[in-house]
């Protein structure tokens, strides 16, 4: 499995969404990682975030960079975690929050090709 299940999904507008994915112990991306302690890699909920603006927003563009990209809280095997993803047309920006209940786990910035 490479994908978490999507438990949810809310699109607040043309350019705002909102998941709710369940994180399998069994997904492909915490073996590995570490095999004592697994956590959901960083590089995984960039791509994820991509992978979901293209899929839900429409957006088909090629990755330019990343800003301001915090890892606070690991993503751990079956947890539940709200994704909130915004597309800032004018600045060419994906804004990303990954967050379990009221703690922020992951934020960022990821700058696509105009």
């Amino acid at each position: 499995m490479i994908l978490p299940d999507m438990l949810h999904r809310q699109r607040a507008s043309d350019t705002s969404l909102l998941l709710t994915l369940r994180l399998p112990a069994d997904l492909f991306w915490f073996k590995g990682h570490f095999p004592s302690s697994p956590i959901l890699p960083g590089v995984t909920q960039v791509n994820w975030v991509m992978g979901y603006a293209e899929e839900l927003l429409s957006l088909d563009k090629a990755f330019s960079g990343m800003e301001v990209v915090k890892f606070q809280r690991p993503l751990l095997p079956e947890e539940i975690v709200n994704l909130q993803i915004d597309w800032l047309k004018e600045k060419q920006r994906l804004v990303f929050r990954y967050s379990v209940g009221e703690a922020i786990a992951s934020s960022g910035k990821i700058t696509l090709c105009p």
